[in-house]
């Protein structure tokens, strides 16, 4: 439990972190210019290695979020979010149990914390450079699965989370219309931890995975809509290059200016 304190606290801090990196980039006053609240939805997939494993394993995540936007003078973007995350581990092998397991189970569900700061740094006729930091964590549920065939009755239990921080250079065209395009390129850094534990009759054994640090490069493309004067939507489309293959990540939000 304290564990888990300890990381949430730890996210705050990294977003605190992530605030006074972009204000030192682009000085803003403090006063606010514009808020805006709404809904967003995010996939993403990540190809890594857990510790101790020769081979790579899977990780992808769906999250849904409620999503406050505040936009300051300078042009600097601050935003946080709250929702549910559903994560899957696919192709996780557990070979420290009693009964070795593989993880084949649905998404866990969990919930996240998240916060995002968008600063300008120059301008240069329609195109605008700025610097972007994001951090999201997901603290999972616990799930339990019943283990089937055997004499004796057992269940295997296991709890995840995870820890997203992404920071680099935005490029955004300043068109007249009511769409305005951007490309991205960021370098990701990546935590995970599975706890799994398992009961057999009398045997119970508990095999922890962690994943301290994956480190990659990705690409993206986004665009912000206005559809209204105040309703406007966010989508973003990228990819994360790797060994033999390529991992992606999209999102699209909803938000209205107040």
């Amino acid at each position: 439990m304290g564990d888990r304190k300890g990381r949430i606290q730890a996210v705050w801090g990294l977003c605190a972190a992530l605030a006074l990196a972009a204000g030192q980039a682009a000085p803003a006053e403090p006063n606010i210019k514009t808020f805006s609240a709404g809904l967003s939805f995010e996939n993403f997939s990540r190809t890594v290695i857990w510790k101790g494993d020769a081979a790579s394993s899977g990780i992808q995540a769906s999250l849904i979020a409620a999503r406050a936007e505040f936009g300051f003078t300078k042009g600097l973007v601050a935003s946080l979010s709250a929702g549910l995350a559903l994560t899957d581990f696919r192709t996780l092998a557990f070979t420290g149990l009693p009964v070795s397991l593989a993880y084949e189970g649905t998404p866990i569900l969990g919930f996240t914390l998240g916060a995002e700061v968008v600063a300008p740094i120059h301008k240069l006729s329609d195109f605008e450079i700025s610097g972007t930091g994001r951090v999201v964590y997901c603290f999972g549920m616990s799930r339990t699965w019943p283990l089937e065939g055997f004499a004796v009755e057992g269940e295997a239990m296991g709890r995840s989370s995870w820890l997203e921080a992404a920071a680099g250079p935005r490029v955004t065209y300043r068109l007249s219309g009511p769409v305005i395009p951007y490309i991205e390129v960021s370098v990701r850094w990546l935590r995970a931890d599975f706890e799994m534990t398992e009961t057999l009759g009398d045997l119970q054994g508990t095999e922890a995975k962690h994943v301290s640090g994956d480190l990659s490069f990705g690409a993206a493309l986004g665009a912000d809509a206005a559809l209204t004067d105040r309703l406007a939507v966010k989508a973003k489309a990228g990819i994360v290059p790797r060994g033999g293959g390529m991992d992606r990540l999209l999102s699209v939000g909803l938000q209205y200016r107040f």
